[in-house]
């Protein structure tokens, strides 16, 4: 039997698009993460506000590890699952497609995949190091540092625990729930629909500002924009949504691990000096630039099968 939303809006503009998937997210967003936060409240007993200074200490209270994985659960189902699987429907009659759900044009992409986020790190950390320097005006450095707060405890408080279970089930709630629902949003339907619009490099490049500052975390956007244009680049020259999700899933498995094996990580002082991480980032810019023109050059020579977009339909009432 035929979903009757599959192709709906399909003859819609790539903008238009984008305007009804922005409206659907926002809606399930909040509906569902109301209903989930309500729900989580009640399971656990805690309340909201119990997140709003969140200390790894505070991991002991009762119930706290449900209620923060609980969250994330509501978050992924709200945002980015329940969204994106509508609107994949609503755009195109054939949803799987449209979003990427096929193998890449060629296999080498899956090697590819660990590697490029393998590589890129010590880069990327580089860019880290220096978003973190920039200097703003006293009241703007207050807002965005007001703003990461709560995200950044919630992120240090799941990752402080240090059991092999919690380890595992941090990998579940933040890796594997980020790799898909995020790559579903920003990859699989953004991206794709700025590029139909405006070409490649600028549905890459405008996709992984977003991906960034949706974050709201502005001393890690750089770098987190850095990993969302190599995320493009892996799932526009491959064809598919599943690689840039594995590799998704592999940068935030290594770091959790990391964070695991050392919990000095989770500190905000880096590690090692500044000085020191110089030169392993020049290595890594030049190493990851190599790969990435190769599975440019070499998907050039197979280039992915897209999929085929509807034409006006005059006949249509929901077209533009």
């Amino acid at each position: 039997m035929v979903f009757p939303m599959k192709g709906l809006l399909a003859h819609r503009s790539p903008l238009n698009q984008l305007l009804i998937l922005v409206g659907i997210a926002l809606f399930c967003f909040f509906t569902i993460g109301m209903v989930g936060t309500i729900a989580l409240q009640a399971m656990t007993g805690l309340s909201v506000e119990a997140l709003a200074d969140l200390k790894p200490a505070s991991m002991a209270q009762p119930g706290m590890l449900t209620f923060l994985r609980g969250m994330q659960l509501v978050q992924f189902i709200g945002l980015f699952l329940v969204p994106s699987l509508i609107c994949a429907r609503l755009f195109s009659p054939e949803p799987n497609q449209f979003l990427g759900f096929r193998a890449p044009n060629l296999n080498a992409f899956w090697f590819w995949s660990i590697l490029i986020m393998l590589i890129s790190l010590p880069f990327i950390q580089f860019i880290g190091e220096l978003n973190q320097r920039i200097v703003f005006p006293g009241g703007m450095k207050e807002w965005f540092q007001s703003q990461e707060k709560t995200a950044e405890n919630t992120v240090k408080a799941l990752l402080s625990v240090d059991t092999p279970k919690d380890l595992l089930l941090n990998i579940f709630f933040i890796a594997v729930l980020a790799g898909v629902g995020e790559e579903l949003l920003f990859r699989g339907l953004i991206q794709r629909l700025l590029i139909r619009r405006y070409g490649i490099w600028v549905g890459i490049l405008v996709a992984a500002a977003l991906f960034s500052g949706m974050h709201l975390q502005f001393y890690g956007f750089f770098p987190r924009f850095l990993l969302g244009i190599v995320l493009g680049i892996l799932y526009a020259y491959s064809g598919s949504l599943w690689v840039a999700m594995l590799a998704h899933f592999f940068y935030d498995a290594m770091l959790i691990t990391a964070a695991y094996l050392n919990p000095d990580l989770l500190d905000n002082e880096s590690v090692v000096s500044f000085v020191q991480l110089i030169l392993p980032a020049l290595v890594s810019l030049l190493l990851s630039i190599w790969v990435i023109r190769q599975m440019i050059h070499r998907s050039k020579e197979f280039p992915p099968e897209e999929p085929a977009f509807e034409a006006e339909d005059p006949n249509n009432p929901f077209s533009s």
